[in-house]
């Protein structure tokens, strides 16, 4: 099972580095730090991920989703993206 670190990091890497720092008080080298795995994540930074990802939040503070209730991962928001459409026609 993946741990909140690896699942935070995956998110780090979604946003891209640029977007975290334009959207958080957070600097470049902090972000790339936690990237690296060279710094332990804060609550700060949960935070911020959390705000730019609120349908992620479950997942990422315990691996689960919920879909019923809007909370899902990237890796489910993946697959169920190419989950053929039903066509009305």
């Amino acid at each position: 099972m993946e741990s909140i670190q690896e699942r935070a990091i995956a998110l780090i890497y979604k946003a891209g580095l640029d977007n975290l720092v334009r959207e958080s008080e957070i600097n470049y080298s902090r972000w790339k730090n936690l990237r690296h795995r060279k710094a332990r994540m804060s609550t700060e930074e949960m935070e911020v991920l959390v705000r730019l990802y609120p349908s992620y939040g479950l997942w990422l503070a315990t691996g689960q989703v919920a879909p019923e209730a809007g909370q899902t991962s990237p890796a489910y928001d993946e697959a169920h993206s190419n989950l053929p459409t039903p066509n009305a026609g």
